[in-house]
């Protein structure tokens, strides 16, 4: 039993325990989710998803074993055994490819979630919720569909550990995240106020995967799918978050409780530590999130700019122009922002640097943008920050540096602005303490 498996287990038994996940490629963000697991002692769930990784590059470039490999060295520049690091594959299915029809479009996945198994990645969320180029969008897209897919995608899935394990004798096999009702990846820029899924079409839906999973001759697989997506009444929008209210939940928590499978619950960025807590108490047993760090990493950012203007006022050659260079950038390949961002010029401006949707991490990769970053952290390098502005521009930070708990150096600063948002997950799911991960590993029951 794997470590997410015995999470889950004290979960459902009614202990505080869940985990975060980290669904980010940024190594910024990265560094700052396994320092704060090296400071702790606790696991980190670091995951791709398949717009980020895949066989043909995602937008990062990286396939399944490149990721893996990111992962890896970060892990061993922070000072983090990767034993302590646990891979997950997030939206594995058709997404990438919903232009296609179903049969070219489920090879592609069939193909995906084969690299991330070999790639030794441990934790499967095969999410087929998406229609494709063939699906009538007329009529109704059944939850038997999505079940069918994913039994499809999930009997690759064994396959290729099959393959995987006669190398790596002593790998665990895989385990999956299932669901139909699936939160739209980076925000749904069409939804108002989320929903929350029925009870009746939770049980409902586990009872239709099941039943397909032994279909596909994999019954033993579904053993193994420790939890499932729901829509839990959270999201963020441009300009605005919606809250989780427990009292919306009700029905479904109390059917949840008498089933195996925690819930995962996606778009979970930028909820309060209290309302995380509540919803890891009401068995989401693992919290999403990605926007809401790279969020954090670009306030770091432009704050330190602030700095930056103000300590080479009189070098102007000198300065890095981060914001400018982030603006330009998207201005000029406006792809992965315009449709999220339809205000005026003026607020389209303010959305593309402040909106929750952050946007801008599309673009934090670009060469231009790249040097930028460099060039702000190596000026702020060496102890140079005032203390004076490092109070007024991150002020956290600054009474971290006065009791000697991080460095006065720009890049750590970043990685502790991030790790702020970090402890509001720990907290959330009972791992700030040190021997966690010990703890879990003594859980037999």
């Amino acid at each position: 039993m794997n470590i997410i498996q015995q999470i889950v287990r004290r979960n459902k038994a009614g202990h505080h325990a869940g985990i975060y996940s980290c669904c980010s490629a940024n190594p910024d963000v990265i560094r700052a989710v396994l320092l704060r697991s090296r400071r702790t002692q606790t696991p980190v769930l670091i995951e791709a998803t398949s717009n980020q990784v895949n066989q043909m590059g995602g937008y990062t470039g990286m396939q399944a074993a490149d990721f893996a490999r990111f992962v890896k060295d970060l892990a061993v520049e922070m000072g983090v055994s990767f034993d302590n690091v646990i891979l997950g594959g997030d939206h594995l299915g058709p997404l990438p490819w919903t232009n296609l029809p179903e049969e070219e479009a489920m090879a592609n996945a069939e193909d995906l979630v084969v690299s991330f198994v070999k790639a030794g990645f441990q934790k499967i969320h095969l999410d087929t919720s998406m229609r494709v180029a063939s699906d009538d969008p007329t009529q109704p897209f059944l939850t038997k569909t999505c079940a069918e897919r994913g039994a499809r995608l999930c009997a690759a899935c064994e396959q290729a550990f099959v393959e995987y394990q006669q190398d790596h004798p002593d790998a665990e096999p895989p385990v999956y995240i299932i669901g139909s009702e699936v939160p739209v990846p980076g925000g749904d820029f069409n939804a108002g106020e989320m929903g929350v899924t029925t009870s009746r079409d939770a049980v409902n839906t586990i009872s239709i995967y099941k039943r397909c999973f032994q279909q596909a001759g994999i019954a033993e697989a579904f053993e193994r799918v420790v939890g499932i997506v729901f829509e839990m009444g959270v999201e963020f929008h441009e300009f605005n978050l919606d809250e989780y209210d427990r009292r919306r939940t009700v029905d479904l928590v109390k059917s949840m409780r008498k089933i195996p499978l925690a819930i995962e619950g996606h778009s979970s960025d930028y909820q309060t530590t209290a309302n995380l807590t509540r919803m890891c108490e009401d068995g989401v047993a693992i919290l999403k999130v990605g926007p809401a760090f790279t969020f954090s990493l670009r306030e770091a950012m432009f704050a330190l700019e602030n700095i930056e203007k103000e300590v080479y006022h009189n070098q102007p050659e000198r300065l890095s122009h981060y914001r400018e260079v982030l603006d330009a950038v998207m201005v000029e390949d406006p792809k992965h922002w315009q449709s999220y961002y339809p205000g005026t010029e003026n607020e389209q401006r303010i959305a593309r640097a402040y909106s929750f949707y952050d946007r801008c991490r599309y673009y934090l990769t670009n060469p231009r943008v790249v040097a930028a970053r460099n060039t702000l952290l190596e000026n702020l390098s060496g102890n140079t920050i005032p203390l004076c502005l490092l109070s007024q521009y991150l002020p956290t930070q600054y009474v971290r540096v006065r009791r000697g708990e991080i460095r006065n150096e720009a890049l750590d600063i970043v990685l502790d602005r991030i790790g702020d948002r970090v402890d509001c997950y720990l907290e959330a799911t009972n791992n700030c303490g040190q021997g966690t991960r010990a703890r879990y590993a003594r859980f037999d029951a």
